[in-house]
């Protein structure tokens, strides 16, 4: 049996270089209840496209919507259709620490390589009060690496700097972090912040190869989910040296992020999605469904790409 170390390791060394799309969860017709028939199909989509990792639950997944039970099911389906092929990472994170311990110890249960945990959000709290809840988790499941999730401009809490450099001194399972953060500085300060052995993942998809440059280890995205091509071009040509191919595929996916409509982010995904063939259902209620055809929009941009 791997060491917790190794286990960090081989995570590591699985996701850097590469996409980890944060999965979209398809629903069925009432909009809470996982569709899990179709799962598989959405992992071998975003597998044959060449992502590196599975994100599951996370805030394209609609994780925090869903019952502990429904995010329960969707965890296990996601394990079971990756099959060993790529890592899975789980987002455990809930506002309510017995919530979050509960998933977290299923997550073990079931054989997930990971799980990443939101900082509590709503309430504003202090770093130590993050670090309490942080080291709760940890020792929950003590032998599954675990890798924080700083989105403070949805969370209201994120991950500081000194923060990051003081649980990788603490928590023997942290593996890393996954920082999606507008501002480019405070990730670089993150990125110094981050011990070499671990995994730093960005999900700030208008400029992931600038923080490509400045460190990061790889990219964890919610709209490669629906559109894995660019965001693999892209980190392929990055690691492979190969900065003007990369450039190109930057530009693509800002031109794509441009056709998302303000406030159906979710709901556009998973309409593309459903355009290629997985059928999705819709955002989690009261989220709304974008009103024009996205997918008609995005798909020439591709074409023009290939």
């Amino acid at each position: 049996m791997a060491s917790l170390n190794e286990k960090i390791a081989h995570l590591k060394e699985k996701l850097r270089g590469g996409v980890t799309p944060a999965m979209a969860t398809p629903v069925l017709e009432d909009g809470v209840t996982v569709n899990t028939a179709v799962i598989p199909d959405l992992a071998n989509f975003l597998l044959d496209a060449g992502v590196c990792g599975l994100f599951v639950g996370g805030t394209t997944g609609e994780g925090v919507l869903l019952s502990e039970a429904e995010r329960m099911r969707l965890h296990e389906t996601a394990v079971a259709a990756a099959n060993g092929r790529v890592p899975v990472l789980l987002h455990t994170g809930t506002n309510r620490l017995a919530d979050t311990l509960a998933l977290s110890r299923h997550a073990a249960e079931i054989g997930a390589d990971g799980i990443a945990i939101v900082m509590p959000y709503f309430y504003g709290m202090h770093d130590e009060g993050l670090a309490d809840y942080c080291h709760a988790v940890a020792a929950s499941a003590p032998d599954l690496p675990l890798l924080l999730y700083d989105i403070p401009q949805m969370a209201i809490n994120g991950v500081s700097p000194a923060l990051l450099h003081r649980l990788g001194q603490e928590i023997p399972s942290l593996a890393g972090i996954k920082s999606s953060r507008p501002d480019a500085q405070i990730v670089r300060q993150l990125i110094d912040a981050t011990a070499a052995h671990l995994l730093f993942l960005v999900g700030n998809e208008a400029l992931p190869l600038g923080l490509l440059g400045l460190g990061a280890d790889g990219l964890i995205s919610g709209l490669s989910t629906a559109v894995p091509e660019p965001f693999v071009a892209l980190t392929h040509a990055f690691f492979q040296g190969d900065l003007l191919e990369a450039q190109r595929q930057q530009r693509l996916i800002n031109k794509i992020l441009a056709q998302l409509p303000q406030g159906a982010r979710i709901g556009a995904i998973k309409q593309i999605i459903t355009a290629r063939g997985i059928p999705m259902g819709t955002a989690v209620p009261p989220r709304p469904m974008p009103k024009e055809d996205v997918w008609l929009k995005i798909r020439p941009l591709l074409n023009q790409d290939s």
